[in-house]
């Protein structure tokens, strides 16, 4: 992708303004006159809270070199991308990069007029042959490729629908995912990623985005201290107990890689502001061993895909069942076609404590349970991910907890420590599912004594200083 004068869409953010809008009809597809009025919104709305979130998302993807113990090593490419309408908010990142020495490659953005024909048909074409393709492509580009540094996304929720051919997709991105890690190793790499609602969410557009925008400006640091109590007592359990309540059927069991070393390691990672806005995550990579049980969750939406009465049974940490519901029949294909294709079968590759309880109230005031992306809809309780771990190709990186030094240790599962290629390692899947509080009837564990640590009960945080967690709930409806 070209960078500066050459690249097309700096040059329209460079000529973004408020003041004439002529500049937007320059991109190279049809732009909506929703777009327009988006624009228009993003300029009009308070200056100092667009500059101060482009700086968050800046420092948020820099802060992501410190947490996650990575060197830029004088990589200068930042991949960022937007939909259009951001302009404003866009154009403080970019200037945010520019002003640590970063150079922004503007990928195409995102727009509400995407054809099904852009993603091109993959039917009778091979796997092997779309990994020969973005061989062939990166190879070509393999020194633009080394000087990238990480990538930032602006993503929205609640717009409309878009046609697109998601099998071709997934083939696509899983074809890419395989060469990717070659040119852009993960383990090298920092991001950033956050999350606005699209003025068709409805009435309350607005109002939503006030509330958002507060949501993703939100310091973390306070709330990384309670992670961190948190950390310590999950650091103790040998496996970790989720129980549904009312229509949630949940009963599941995760188990925890063993810690050697109490006193330096860890397992689970510590997420405040950076990487992921808004805040509050701590994950950790468990044991497939012992970790069985029925995931129930009774409506989410996942992969473009409205499920209800989504069901997952796991044994050893691997799907072996499952089933989902449409027009009140069981509907089986949807699962396997969304979630787990071209794979009969996903392992747990995460298992996490979504701490955003302020999120969580959000979604409940305007009722956005179905719009949400998982980006912001993972921080509302306690969720695993089927797929890939984590730390995906990056397994051989050390990285430490910033608040107590531990080295975390539970990256690798026992799919991914066998000594076998990656395409047999990995399924470059990684999918979270979230079981939110107000499902959660307990969360408990015990420790090496036989004594039990519950974590939530009845949706609300009860070990002992993490209560104030729950503050976020308070006025949701």
């Amino acid at each position: 992708m070209e960078i500066g004068e050459d690249n097309l869409y700096e040059k329209i953010l460079r000529k973004a303004n408020d003041s004439d809008y002529k500049w937007i009809d320059q991109y190279d597809f049809p732009v909506l006159e929703e777009e327009k009025k988006k624009a228009e919104f993003y300029f009009c709305y308070p200056k100092e809270k667009i500059q101060q979130m482009g700086m968050q998302i800046v420092e948020a993807f820099l802060h992501g070199f410190i947490s996650q113990n990575r060197d830029m090593a004088n990589r200068k490419r930042v991949r960022l991308h937007y939909q259009v309408g951001m302009e404003a908010l866009v154009l403080q990142v970019s200037k945010g990069l520019k002003a640590h020495g970063l150079t922004p490659v503007i990928i195409k953005p995102g727009a509400m007029r995407e054809e099904l024909n852009e993603v091109p048909s993959t039917e009778g074409i091979e796997e092997e042959q779309i990994v020969a393709w973005y061989e062939n492509a990166f190879r070509k580009y393999e020194e633009q490729m080394r000087d990238i540094c990480g990538m930032i996304g602006i993503v929205e929720f609640g717009q409309p629908e878009r046609a697109k051919n998601t099998d071709d997709c997934m083939k696509l991105v899983r074809g890419r995912r395989m060469v990717e890690d070659k040119y852009v190793k993960p383990g090298e790499l920092s991001f950033c990623k956050v999350a606005f609602p699209n003025p068709a969410i409805g009435d309350e557009f607005e109002k939503i985005f006030d509330d958002v925008i507060e949501m993703n400006l939100e310091v973390a640091d306070e709330f990384e201290v309670i992670q961190q109590t948190l950390i310590d007592a999950l650091d103790k359990c040998q496996f970790i107990r989720i129980e549904g309540k009312g229509n949630n059927q949940t009963n599941l069991e995760v188990w925890m890689k063993p810690i050697l070393d109490r006193k330096r390691q860890t397992n689970f990672m510590n997420c405040g502001g950076d990487l992921n806005i808004p805040y509050g995550e701590v994950f950790t990579t468990p044991r497939l061993e012992g970790s069985s049980g029925l995931l129930h969750i009774p409506d989410i939406y996942l992969q473009n895909t409205q499920f209800h009465n989504l069901k997952l049974w796991f044994k050893d940490g691997e799907i072996v069942d499952y089933s989902s519901e449409y027009d009140g029949k069981e509907e089986k294909d949807i699962v396997q076609k969304k979630l787990l294709s071209p794979h009969t079968s996903l392992p747990i590759g995460e298992f996490a404590i979504g701490t955003n309880t302020r999120a969580f109230r959000i979604c409940k005031k305007y009722h956005l349970e179905s719009q949400l992306p998982i980006l912001i809809y993972e921080k509302m309780g306690p969720h695993i991910a089927i797929g890939d771990p984590c730390y995906r190709g990056a397994e051989e990186e050390t990285v430490f907890n910033l608040l107590d030094g531990k080295e975390i240790v539970a990256k690798t599962n026992e799919r991914t420590e066998k000594n076998v290629p990656d395409t047999q390692k990995y399924v470059f899947k990684h999918i979270d599912i979230t079981l939110p509080y107000d499902e959660v009837k307990t969360m408990y564990g015990y420790d090496e004594c036989g004594n039990k640590i519950e974590f939530l009960n009845d949706g609300k945080f009860v070990l002992e200083d993490t209560e104030k967690l729950n503050d976020g709930m308070k006025g949701e409806r």
